[in-house]
């Protein structure tokens, strides 16, 4: 699975599971769902496959997309949550939006 296609459906998935994916994090990038160790780390056979945490799907959801998330193209989505993983801060045009909506 690539990071478009898990993103796309992540409304449908258990947010308490953890994105990781494949570097460099593109919409292509290898990706999957993982549970947690109890130690709250990523299991070591999904390290050894060369995935890295990438994002908890609860953040992705609620933080990233949150109100927005039925008014971005399937495009919008995806650079919006890969900015977040990679900055852990919101995008400027995603801030744009959201104050659009507002009014």
């Amino acid at each position: 699975m690539n990071l478009a296609s898990l993103i796309a459906d992540l409304e449908s998935v258990d947010n308490t599971l953890t994105i990781v994916a494949k570097r460099p994090w593109t919409a292509n990038s290898d990706a999957r769902l993982v549970s947690l160790t109890d130690e709250y780390r990523i299991p070591s056979n999904v390290l050894q496959e060369g995935f890295e945490y990438f994002l908890e799907v609860s953040i992705a959801l609620d933080e990233v997309l949150g109100e927005l998330a039925s008014q971005l193209s399937p495009a919008q989505r995806v650079a919006a949550i890969v900015y977040y993983a990679e900055n852990d801060a919101y995008p400027d045009w995603l801030n744009t939006i959201a104050r659009s909506l507002r009014g």
